[in-house]
Parts: C-alpha cells; sequence; structure tokens
C-alpha cells in the first residue's frame, strides 16, 4: 500500500488535484462539491482519469470533478479501505481539518493560553477579560500571539508585574526612572515599544474598569494623563496649572513662592515639577474653589474679581491638576467647576465630580447655561461621548445637547461668572 501512495504522491496530476480537494474540504467541512479542471494537462487528466473511473475526454468536456464521485471511485480501487480525506491526509503527509475545526482548535488554545495567564496571575483577571474579548484595541495582542505565544506571555507577564508595583498613591515617578527599577532598562515601557503598547493597554484597562476612562489614548494630553493617573509622569515640565490665592507647604513648612503670589494676587502657572516638592495645598480663603476650564474666560474671572480662589486647566485636565486638586480634596475643599457645554465639557465635569464625589459643584452647567451659551458646531458626531454621562444634572442638559446637537461655549457664560463670584467675595473675603 506504501508503494500505491508514493505513486500517487509522484504524480503531479494527482498532486495537484488532491491539493485542490483539501482547500473544497476545508472550506465546506465535509465531502462535497467539486473542483475545476481547467489548468490540468492532457497527461495529468489521464492520470486522474483512470482513478476516477472515468476518461479524460469526459473529464475535459465537463472541466470539472465532484468529490464525493471520486471516494466513491475509490472503492473497488487498491484504495477502496480508505475515505477521501484519508486518502488526502495520507498522501499530503498531513492531518486535514475543515476551517471551522481549524479555529475551534485556535480558540481552545487561546483559552488554554488566557487560562494559564489567570492561574498564575489572578489579579490580572479584569485585563485578561478585556483581552479575551478580543475588542479593536486588543488586535495587536492578538497578532502578537499568532506570530509567538510564548514571548507574548513573558511580555504579559513581566507587565503584569510592573503594573502591581506602581507607585504608591499620591505618590508620582518619572517613566524612565520607574522602568529602570521594574526591569533595569529605563527604555524598556517605551511607547514606540510592543512592552510600551502593553503597558499602556494594562493601564487603560485598569482605568476602564474602573470608570475613570472609555477608550485608549489617541492624543499626547490623554497619553499623559493615562499615565498620571497611575503616578507616572512623561513629563514634569510641560503639564502645569494655573491658579492664584493659594497657599502651600513642604517639609520645610509654608512656601514663600505661594505665600507671596497669594498676598500679591499674583496668578501663577505652576508645573508638576514643582507641585511634587509640596506637601499641603489650600485656599488663602475659605474652603470654595472656582474651576474653569477655558482660559480665556478664567483671565476675564480673575481680573474682575481679585482674591478669589480660581483653578484654570486649559481644557482637558493634566497632570497638575490632578495632583493639586488632591491637595485641595483632603483640605476639604468643595470644588465649583464650570467648562464648556458641548460633549467633551460635560464629560470632564463628570469625570471631576467621579474622583471627588461630595465635593463637586457644577457652575452654570444646566439646560438654561446651555441655551445662553449655543454656537451653530454641529456636535452630532460626538454625541456618543454623552454615553459616560451619570450624573442627573449633567444628565439634563446632555440630554438638551441630544436635542440641539449644538455646541455651547463657556465664553458666553463669562459675565454671570464674574457675578456669581462677586456675590461670593467682598473685599477678598469669602461671604
Amino acid at each position: 500500500m506504501k508503494d500505491a501512495i508514493d505513486l500517487l504522491r509522484n504524480e503531479p496530476g494527482m498532486l495537484k488535484l488532491f491539493h485542490l480537494f483539501k482547500e473544497k474540504y476545508r472550506s465546506l467541512g465535509h465531502i462535497g462539491g467539486t473542483v475545476s479542471l481547467s489548468g490540468f494537462t492532457r497527461t495529468e487528466l489521464e492520470a486522474i482519469a483512470g482513478l476516477a473511473g472515468t476518461s479524460p475526454d469526459l473529464l475535459r468536456e465537463k472541466n470539472k470533478i465532484s468529490l464525493r464521485a471520486f471516494e466513491k471511485a475509490l472503492a473497488p480501487t487498491v484504495f477502496g479501505k480508505y475515505t477521501l480525506v484519508e486518502l488526502l491526509e495520507a498522501v499530503l503527509k498531513e492531518r486535514i481539518f475543515s476551517k471551522a475545526e481549524e479555529e475551534e482548535i485556535e480558540k481552545k488554545k487561546e483559552e488554554q493560553f488566557l487560562a494559564r495567564l489567570t492561574e498564575t496571575m489572578p489579579d490580572g483577571n479584569g485585563w485578561w477579560r478585556r483581552i479575551a474579548s478580543k475588542t479593536a484595541d486588543t488586535r495587536f495582542i492578538w497578532h502578537a500571539y499568532k506570530q509567538d505565544p510564548d514571548t507574548l506571555s513573558a511580555q504579559l507577564k513581566m507587565v503584569w508585574k510592573a503594573f502591581t508595583m506602581l507607585p504608591e498613591e499620591g505618590k508620582y515617578e518619572r517613566i524612565p526612572f520607574y522602568s529602570q527599577r521594574i526591569t533595569g532598562n529605563p527604555h524598556f515601557f517605551d511607547q514606540t515599544r510592543f512592552a510600551g503598547k502593553l503597558f499602556i493597554h494594562c493601564l487603560f484597562t485598569d482605568q476602564w474598569l474602573k470608570g475613570l476612562i472609555e477608550e485608549v489614548p489617541k492624543t499626547t494630553e490623554e497619553l499623559n494623563e493615562l499615565y498620571a493617573n497611575a503616578g507616572l509622569m512623561r513629563d514634569d515640565l510641560w503639564s502645569f496649572v494655573t491658579c492664584r490665592a493659594f497657599l502651600a507647604e513642604t517639609e520645610n513648612g509654608l512656601h514663600p513662592v505661594w505665600r507671596e503670589a497669594a498676598a500679591t494676587g499674583t496668578v501663577m502657572n505652576v508645573p508638576v515639577k514643582e507641585l511634587l516638592q509640596l506637601t499641603n495645598i489650600w485656599p488663602r480663603a475659605g474652603k470654595k474653589v472656582w474651576i474653569i476650564e477655558n482660559s480665556g474666560v478664567a483671565s476675564a474671572v480673575l481680573d474682575a474679581v481679585s482674591d478669589a480662589p480660581v483653578i484654570c486647566t486649559h481644557g482637558q485636565f493634566r497632570t497638575a491638576a490632578w495632583i493639586m486638586l488632591q491637595h485641595l480634596a483632603k483640605n476639604g475643599c468643595t470644588f465649583y467647576y464650570s467648562g464648556d457645554l458641548d460633549p467633551e465639557g460635560v464629560v470632564m465635569a463628570e469625570r471631576l465630580s467621579s474622583r471627588f464625589p461630595g465635593q463637586t459643584v457644577f457652575w452654570r452647567m444646566d439646560p438654561d447655561a446651555y441655551f445662553l451659551t449655543l454656537s451653530e458646531e454641529d456636535i452630532s458626531t460626538r454625541l456618543s461621548k454623552l454615553d459616560a454621562v451619570q450624573s442627573p444634572e449633567l444628565l439634563l442638559v446632555a440630554n438638551e445637547m441630544r436635542l440641539k446637537k449644538k455646541a455651547g461655549y463657556q465664553e458666553g457664560l463669562a459675565d454671570l461668572l464674574i457675578e456669581d463670584l462677586k456675590k461670593r467675595w467682598l473685599s477678598g473675603k469669602e461671604a
């Protein structure tokens, strides 16, 4: 029988036919259908006709051959004990699976891969489940799995180990030094490297599970914030917060620069580098802090109300703003937040409230304010961002946005914001 199999294997026409049979079987998942003979020579058809129990001329006329008919024709031959699939496997020297079977086998391998991770690192279950979901953000991970599962497993374990060794809450560490501490290589978690991308995905998943983030960061600011939420810094000079009328101290006592700035009403741009040296920050007077998203509006408010403790975030919250707000929150401050009345501004307000529940007041972020600030800018494509909003107060304005599909901007509220502050501040003291 071995000699007979070798004869088939050495016959070019039969080998060509068997490869076509194999692909048809893989596609259908069973013996059925036909394959085309249009690319076969007369000599090749003669070899096929002998085993198929027909003539070369008839094969040429039909220009195709049925898999079922061929298998049936095997019965009276020396190959009669074989099914067609068994004969294909013997001749081609390989196990042949249908595509559905291959997918099922691959699925089981993937499940086993994730099960091993879960068994060795159960605390990472949230991340493993995210990877198992095969969402768009995990495609690069599964691509690496197909290339080399063992290497991927080792890198996932390293990244998870690093995640478990993040700085303590309230502490910050520069990423190269953190990477050096964990791996011995300051560039191991560079965002251009695969391990760096894995690390970003791990941080994203953790913050997504906590409701702090909806999508993988796409911009530099979003990435800086992702790192900052984990206690890591890429740049401690670029990220700054603008503020006035606050005092601060270090381990050596009251900070002289903050003291003089508060006394003179000086506005400061304070970078992360300086904020990390502080042990405490508090308003010069009272417990109310006024947070304004837009720098132009903030400047107008600062001009009009000389001594109110005001913070400007310049759009999205940066690391510096979060650090300062954490200090203020510890001192029992209440945050009055005013931002643009568009999806991004409302989501920022929601995030502030989520971070500091019970300490956040939405300042002029209601439907009345929205109607006063309506522009012609279409926000239809951005409305899905409002799905993250949970606060009842913000849901009122979010629902109006869904109806109007227009953005509202803070500039239209400047006079009202100034009026609000003047009512609460007289002669530089909280009324």
